[in-house]
Parts: C-alpha cells; structure tokens; sequence
C-alpha cells in the first residue's frame, strides 16, 4: 500500500503547526516480480525474430558472394572460350616423366596438379596478386603454392558458415609446417551421382566425384573443359556451385555420422589434393559436389556423405546457376529433379522445384 509520509510546517500568523499527510507511491515485491516475468517474456519472444533477421541477413551476403562467383565464371568463359576445370589432374608417374619433378616416394599415382576452379577464376575477383603469386606448373602441395594455398578469402565464405572463418583443411600434418589450405563454403557441381543409396553396400555400382571422377555429365569436373555449347539441357536448368560448410558431418538430429578418415567435411577454394593414404584418391569432394542425395541430407551411414551439398542454412541451399542466377532449393526438392537439374546434358523436363 502507498506509504504516508508526515510532514509539519508553521502556519504563519497564528503561530500553531499544521501537520499535512503525502502519499508516495511504490512497487510491492509481487508487483515488481510480475513486471519481471514481463520483461523476460518480451525479451523471449524478440530474440527469435532478431536472430532471423540476422540470419536473411547473412543469407542475402551469402547469395552476393555467390553471384561474384557467378559473374567470375562468364568472365573467365568470355576470356577463354570455356569455363574452368573443376581441379586440374597430371598423373604423378606421367608429370614426372614431363617436367622432370621428383615425385615422393609412394606418390606415383597422385594427381600432381590439383588447382581448383577457385584458383582459375582469381584474377576475374579481383585477385590477380594472389594469382600472379601460385605456380600453376607445380603441385598444388609443393612449398611454392604455401602462401596462395593458405590465404583466406572472404569472397569464398558464407556468413552462415560457423566452421570455415579462420580454419584449414589440413592434408597432411607430418610436414612442418602442415600442409593446409584455406576453408571455404563454395563447391562446383560435378553432376548426378547413384549407387550408395540404390544399393548400399555394393560399390561396385558406384558412380560419383570420388569413385569415378570421368564419368561426370556435370560441368565440372577432372580437366574439364565445358563450353556453353556442351549445356543442352539449359543453363538456366543446370546447377553451377552450391554450398558446402566445414566441420562435423551430422545427421538431421545433429548426431556425427562422418565414416572412417572423413568425419568431417573437407572443403577449400584453392586445389583437390591427393591423399597421403590413398595416393589415387583425388579428393576431389573439396572443390566439388555431386547429387547423390539431396540437399542437407546425408545418408544416415555416412558412407558418402562428403559429397554432397551441406549448406549452413535451416531447410534451404543456394545455388549459382549456369546462366549466373542464384536460386534456392529446398532440401525437400524431389531427388531425381536435384539430379536432373545437375546434369548438363540429360536431356530432362523440369518444371517447378
């Protein structure tokens, strides 16, 4: 209840005090909790709407680095006459054979190139210095490549991304210093994939980036090659890059369900390099995607989970397409639609998506 506070004061000519009565007011303790339990309900109720703001905010960066990308790829096709290489390969064995290099021990059927479309499209995103600074002529892990090999650029790194920022994917840390190259959240598309989802356990059917990097009729891949004229299907039709982060390789409960040396995913900007354990082993998942399964859905084994698009959005990736448009796909899209739209000459019907 308000408090009554007494105070006295002289009455002037009589002389006699007269005493008056104020009331003050205040807050009793239930009263001042329930603001309280207001306040904090409030303020429950504004964080989700300001954390998706934040993120269309992230998402729209995201889509502008992706149509620099985009651009960088017409550029570099109206100079050349052909899009880049998804990753540039010379057999360890042959490149030794022509430029007198003296290939490691063990390391005869690595790929001994390795510079990924990234790399090939530098100087079209304002990044001739950096170009200008790799050896193209040597592999990607030789000593001359380190600085190039290892420089982050923001052009390559989606704001959603919580892993890439600052990281490395590390090829081989027995070297000193390791052999590392810089994180990004971009990959090209190699096009449909099938086998470990029809008949899981079979890899004698397998048709993907890893097990059979020639057989692509995407538009990128292992020294290709693409002109405009090879789209058949549409440009407008055919997936150019897509979205992969770094880190754990998860489930849709956020359990890890990454397999034997790849429990996380492996992705960078500048090569697709050889794997120390398995010389023959391009690695071409670090600059590439195929469609094996659909967005943000890895199989629940892990077996080929690399792969795939992964993208740091909630239900959703964004793709750059081959005529330079970014669109987004919902990670429910029909999955021999995601296929067909990967593939440049399938000769497919696709409607909406």
């Amino acid at each position: 209840m308000p408090h009554q506070e007494f105070l006295s004061r002289s009455s002037g000519l009589s002389g006699r005090r007269v005493v008056t009565r104020r009331n003050i007011a205040g807050f009793t303790l239930v009263e001042l909790l329930v603001v309280i339990a207001i306040i904090g309900i409030l303020i429950g109720m504004l964080l989700p709407a300001v954390q998706m703001v934040r993120e269309a905010a992230r998402r729209t960066a995201c889509k502008n680095n992706m149509r620099q990308l985009g651009l960088a790829l017409h550029n570099y096709e109206s100079a050349l006459q052909r899009f880049p290489p998804g990753y540039a390969y010379a057999l360890g064995s042959q490149y030794a054979a022509q430029t007198g290099y003296q290939v490691s021990s063990g390391l005869a059927d690595a790929n001994h190139l390795g510079h990924a479309w990234g790399m090939y499209i530098l100087p079209f995103i304002e990044q001739q210095n950096l170009y200008d600074m790799a050896d193209m002529d040597l592999p990607v892990f030789d000593p001359a490549n380190m600085f190039a090999r290892e420089t982050e650029l923001n052009v390559f790194l989606c704001p959603s991304d919580p892993y890439s920022e600052g990281n490395f994917v590390v090829r081989d840390d027995t070297t000193n210093p390791f052999e590392q190259y810089a994180s990004a959240s971009y990959c090209a598309n190699w096009g449909p994939a099938s086998g470990v989802l029809e008949t899981s356990g079979n890899f004698n059917d397998d048709i993907n980036l890893d097990a059979t990097p020639d057989s692509s009729v995407g538009p990128f891949y292992r020294n290709s090659k693409t002109k405009f004229r090879d789209i058949t299907d549409g440009t407008s039709s055919t997936l150019a890059i897509g979205e992969r982060h770094n880190g754990p390789i998860l489930d849709s409960t956020g359990s890890p369900i990454g397999v034997g040396s790849h429990p996380n995913f492996e992705n960078a900007w500048f090569a697709a390099v050889r794997d120390i354990d398995a010389p023959d082993d391009d690695h071409g998942h670090m600059v590439l995607f195929d469609t094996e399964f659909t967005p943000n859905n890895p199989p629940a084994t892990g077996i080929g989970a690399d792969r795939g698009v992964a993208a740091p959005h909630s239900g959703l990736a964004q793709f750059v397409l081959m005529d330079g448009s970014v669109q987004t796909i919902s990670e429910n899209i029909n999955l021999n639609v995601y296929r067909a739209l990967s593939s440049m000459r399938g000769g497919e019907v696709i409607g909406e998506y």
